[in-house]
């Protein structure tokens, strides 16, 4: 069986998959970085302005905008507890449930302190949970890309 062609620029011969539309490559009109064909990489050069333009902070990458989005709520929280608190007064039982990761931090004093173990405990379930779908989700995606590379080959 012969060498393959760079379905590109016909050439070469081709040693690479692009990881977008699985074209066979040579190194030549391969983007090393990206593993994607030079014809694909120029289509991600001309969307990267689009893409940078969602979110609530544009200019941020989307990590980073999920990231604010959630200190920001948070603070937010915390300043009506705070409103809540001087207007009513302390309250009679306090709780709190800090997450570290899918670990709970349960503190509590008073007649909901064992409603706010249940919720930690609840809620940390559901954590792990989370975790465990998203990483089978990143195993099979990794897996399927390598066998349609070992497939090509």
């Amino acid at each position: 069986m012969g060498a393959r062609l760079c379905e590109l620029c016909s050439k070469r011969s081709a040693r690479y998959v692009c990881q977008e539309c699985s074209r066979n490559v040579c190194e030549r009109c391969l983007e090393p970085h990206t593993w994607l064909c030079t014809e694909c990489y120029e289509g991600l050069e001309r969307e990267a302005p689009r893409r940078e333009a969602k979110g609530i902070f544009p200019s941020l990458p989307s990590f980073m905008n999920v990231f604010l989005l959630g200190f920001l709520l948070i603070f937010a929280g915390m300043v009506i507890l705070m409103i809540a608190a001087v207007l009513d007064g302390l309250p009679e039982s306090l709780g709190l449930i800090v997450f570290i990761g899918p670990i709970p931090i349960i503190l509590g004093a008073g007649e909901y302190s064992f409603w706010a173990i249940i919720l930690a405990i609840i809620l940390t379930i559901l954590a792990i949970a989370f975790f465990i779908i998203l990483g089978k989700e990143r195993i099979s995606k990794t897996e399927k890309r390598a066998s349609s590379a070992r497939n090509l080959k």
